[in-house]
């Protein structure tokens, strides 16, 4: 693990302040080499002192020790500054994937795939753009003939929460690991023994407290969020991965073979 990834284990236990710090770093790591410590502290309206208790958090002796790590990973992507803005886009959605194959732990993945395939019912929750991913999981898997829903809605978490038995499989989806409104329809869910998965870009958030298993991915913002990109995109390419070892089962690739036969002939 280096020193980014270190960073981006431990961001939730951070405070407000060295949130701030670690934020800068994930984004901006590759200007560190030309800046000293009272001049990060003015950009990330710290202080020299929380810069120091910072560096002690996550392992390193000292500020000069930090630096040196973190310029030694930027050294390759330096390359990439000057690139059209085609170049770029590409170049942030390599490092968004890279990060999350660095993070995917494969027999969690596996397992989460067997629960998905014995599940009586299965309940995937999200609000706002992960409320669109949860559609999106939603009618992959109906397509393969697994009787799941989608619940977007608040209120409706809630109410679907409170039904749940130990018979069904709900996934959360929540990209900051913090979302109220999905963390509380989980509880709820867990209360009355329904098994629990969620998918995060944070570990050791809110979720993941109240998960039987998390599948954790990197997230889009310790790249950049001054760009326009999907937020999303990490949690797709695991929601790819996960359709595809569905697919690998025969019945339903069966099943997905039929759903694609009938909408194609009701086309026609």
């Amino acid at each position: 693990m280096d020193i980014l990834e270190e960073i981006q284990k431990q961001f939730v236990s951070f405070s407000l302040k060295e949130k701030n710090i670690a934020t800068y770093l994930l984004q901006k790591g590759n200007e560190i080499k030309n800046i000293n410590i009272t001049e990060l502290a003015k950009i990330t309206e710290t202080s020299t002192s929380t810069i120091t208790r910072f560096c002690k958090k996550i392992n390193c002796e000292n500020f000069v020790d930090m630096k040196i790590k973190i310029s030694s990973i930027y050294q390759e992507e330096s390359k990439s500054q000057g690139l059209n803005i085609f170049d770029n886009v590409y170049s942030f959605y390599d490092k968004v994937i890279k990060n999350t194959i660095k993070s995917m732990d494969r027999e969690k993945i596996e397992e989460v795939v067997s629960l998905i395939k014995s599940a009586q019912r299965i309940f995937v929750y999200g609000v706002g753009s992960s409320g669109l991913t949860a559609i999106e999981i939603t009618q992959r898997l109906l397509r393969m003939g697994l009787n799941v829903t989608s619940i977007t809605d608040s209120h409706m978490m809630l109410i679907n929460s409170s039904v749940a038995t130990k018979k069904d499989l709900v996934i959360g989806i929540s990209t900051s690991g913090h979302t109220k409104e999905v963390v509380n329809a989980l509880r709820m869910s867990k209360k009355n023994h329904g098994t629990i998965v969620s998918i995060t870009s944070l570990s050791n958030s809110a979720i993941t407290q109240v998960s039987d298993i998390s599948l954790t991915v990197y997230n889009s913002s310790f790249v950049d969020d001054q760009r326009f990109v999907n937020s999303q995109f990490a949690i797709v390419y695991l929601m790819d991965v996960i359709s595809m070892m569905l697919l690998a089962d025969e019945k339903l690739n069966y099943k997905m073979n039929r759903t694609i036969e009938v909408i194609l002939k009701e086309k026609d």
